[in-house]
């Protein structure tokens, strides 16, 4: 029959039926109570990787079919080679699908965990990974095909690597952007909404995008810094630090007995000590200025938002001005003394003076 005895066609019967049975054994697995706990009882996402299972392995059990049957019947070698470029091309096109909507699939699991961050720089960026992953396998495919069907891709790639080379050149500062957008997104130096001092810019993150990151300064102004020179200024995040330090120097009149003095710095240390916003504090007499005695003081507020340590601050001060004008400290300011001499000219150049009149 066509050249071929009946068992062929009996064996290639035997062969679909036998694939037919896969198909429907492997829909039962996925359907089963085991697949379900696997993906964690997650429906739209066991619902998605079931839906484009299906059809998917319609086509690869086909495609094995006829490659079966490529074995099993004769036929001219000529047909057979057509045959072959046309199942291999069948079967590239097939595991592309697949990986697309692998990539589709992925997407939409990672999409929930992606909105719930503080960065819109992820939100961002996951659509041009999946467009970029989506780009690579559908360039990969069509070469494999091209290739299955006998033409040389060796020039093709070397004129896509001459174009990719040019496009690289002419989005030179583009490209350096989306790679800094990425370096911030893989180490996190900081986040939406974090007091930062970037590249002499300090102020609160606004928001992170794929060119660039806005930062609002205490000042109000919004400054655009493109993600490349971020990536390559030293960053300092003041949001992540434990406390807010708060260094000053209090300077008391040179007259001040020295038992007043110490008192002075007890004062200090007793305020700081008691505001219940104290992390840490030092008071110490360490200088003699030029019109006063130095008290030099270390603070450590616990409150990192600037309203709240402003406050924490001004109570210290209030409190400090009230101790000391209870105990008859008085605070240095800057002054001078100035002593004039008056001297008497001798009395020969008195009396010289006064013959020439």
């Amino acid at each position: 029959m066509l050249g071929n005895p009946v068992s062929d066609y009996l064996t290639f019967l035997a062969v679909l039926v036998g694939l037919y049975g896969v198909y429907l054994t492997t829909i039962k697995l996925l359907e089963s109570r085991l697949a379900r706990r696997i993906v964690d009882n997650r429906t739209q996402l066991y619902e998605r990787l079931l839906g484009f299972a299906r059809n998917p392995l319609k086509f690869i059990l086909a495609t094995v079919g006829f490659w079966l049957a490529m074995r099993i019947f004769n036929m001219p070698e000529t047909a057979r080679k057509i045959t072959r470029d046309i199942l291999l091309a069948f079967f590239a096109i097939t595991a592309c699908y697949v990986l697309l909507k692998v990539i589709d699939a992925l997407v939409e699991f990672l999409k929930p965990r992606v909105a719930r961050t503080e960065s819109r720089l992820d939100d961002h960026l996951l659509p041009v990974f999946s467009s970029a992953l989506k780009a690579f396998v559908i360039i990969v495919t069509i070469l494999l095909v091209i290739q299955n069907m006998g033409y040389n891709i060796t020039s093709l790639l070397a004129g896509l690597g001459l174009g990719g080379l040019a496009v690289a050149l002419a989005a030179q500062d583009t490209l350096s952007n989306v790679f800094g957008a990425i370096a911030i997104f893989v180490d996190q130096p900081f986040h939406v909404g974090d007091a930062v001092s970037i590249a002499g810019f300090t102020g609160n993150i606004e928001e992170i995008g794929i060119r660039s990151t806005r930062l609002r300064t205490f000042e109000g102004t919004l400054v655009t810094l493109p993600n490349s020179e971020i990536a390559k200024s030293k960053v300092e995040n003041l949001s992540a630090r434990p406390t807010r330090r708060t260094v000053f120097t209090i300077g008391v009149t040179y007259d001040t007995p020295r038992e007043k003095l110490e008192r002075g710095v007890q004062i200090l240390r007793e305020v700081m000590a008691e505001h219940p916003a104290t992390q840490q504090y030092r008071a110490y007499f360490n200088s003699y200025g030029d019109f006063s005695l130095n008290i030099l003081a270390q603070h450590w507020c616990k409150h990192l938002d600037y309203e709240a340590y402003l406050k924490c601050i001004e109570e210290i001060n209030f409190e400090i001005m009230k101790r000391f004008e209870e105990e008859g400290i008085e605070f240095a300011f800057p002054t001078q003394t100035l002593y004039i001499k008056t001297e008497q000219p001798p009395d020969g150049q008195v009396l010289a003076e006064r013959g020439t009149r």
